[in-house]
């Protein structure tokens, strides 16, 4: 039986979902270094804590990233990579629901936070809404240089309805997109 994310692992923890995770939060620690250096003390802070919280990500320490983007949202509740990072950790936490409202939020300051329209889409395959995941990942790819982690999530998104052809493409494009160095 399938779970939300279409890996196949009921409890939605499996390797290929955990590294989806990780590449959203390392693609945040990137957007984070892209902040001008003269923006003001508030988005400064913020910025320190969104990397602070990637960093927590990767070593595992989920709770205490949660915190520091909770923390980075006060400091600066504009900062759309904040509510983008939010998103990624909510997510992994099953928390689709707020995850989603993070996402939009992150949208809504920012239209074009790539990483923001693939956490949707993440959270409408989890939630069964397959061509609206279809649909919202399509967009995605359009906005991202760097599309391996969403070919892969439109992948999942064919493979659960069952066009396994355009699946085992986007997997393949996703593969040759990474090879290539467009991670």
């Amino acid at each position: 039986m399938m779970d939300d994310t279409g890996t196949g692992n009921k409890n939605g923890k499996t390797k290929g979902s955990a590294l989806l995770l990780r590449a959203g939060m390392l693609l945040l620690a990137a957007f984070a270094l892209c902040t001008p250096a003269g923006a003001e003390g508030g988005r400064e802070k913020a910025v320190a804590l969104v990397k602070e919280a990637a960093a927590l990500q990767a070593g595992g320490s989920a709770d205490k990233a949660l915190s520091a983007v909770r923390e980075a949202l006060k400091a600066d509740p504009e900062y759309a990579e904040a509510h983008d990072q939010l998103g990624y950790l909510l997510l992994a936490q099953g928390q689709d629901d707020e995850a989603m409202k993070a996402f939009d939020t992150a949208l809504g300051l920012n239209p074009r936070i790539r990483t923001s329209k693939t956490g949707r889409g993440l959270v409408l395959l989890r939630k069964g809404d397959l061509k609206a995941a279809e649909a919202t990942l399509k967009e995605a790819l359009q906005l991202n240089p760097y599309p391996s982690m969403t070919h892969y999530a439109l992948g999942l998104v064919y493979e659960r309805l069952n066009e396994h052809e355009k699946a085992i493409a986007e997997y393949k494009e996703g593969i040759r997109k990474h090879k290539s160095g467009r991670r």
